[in-house]
């Protein structure tokens, strides 16, 4: 029963680590694209003689902004998801196979800065 539960998070734990990276190359595609519209825009404008009205691409633009926002709100969400991995974990019974280690990265900078020499850190 252990080792179904065990083999289910191993199933879902990639399809997880997919669907982030998936939404934060989203955000990044997302953004290039916002950049370069605008840097397209400025050119353009900036040939007087095309005489193409200011407003070209402003309701594209503004609906790719939201998408990017939706991106960076997805990305909070999936921090959030992180989080609860311990308590899913201890739901399943499969803390003791992790130990104290939680097999994902930390989801928030450690609160102090110490400094640690690189003999106790290796």
């Amino acid at each position: 029963m252990l080792r179904q539960r065990k083999e289910a998070y191993d199933a879902i734990r990639p399809l997880f680590q997919a669907a982030e990276q998936s939404n934060d190359r989203a955000g990044a595609d997302a953004a290039a694209c916002i950049a370069e519209m605008l840097r397209a825009s400025e050119k353009l404008r900036a040939g007087s003689a095309t005489n193409l009205p200011l407003t070209i691409g402003t309701e594209m633009l503004d609906k790719l902004v939201l998408a990017l926002n939706a991106n960076v709100s997805a990305r909070r969400l999936f921090l959030e998801a992180h989080e609860m991995t311990p308590q899913v974990l201890k739901e399943l019974g499969l803390e003791r196979m992790f130990g104290d280690g939680i097999p994902c990265p930390p989801t928030q900078r450690a609160q102090s800065a110490d400094i640690v020499p690189l003999t106790v850190a290796a």
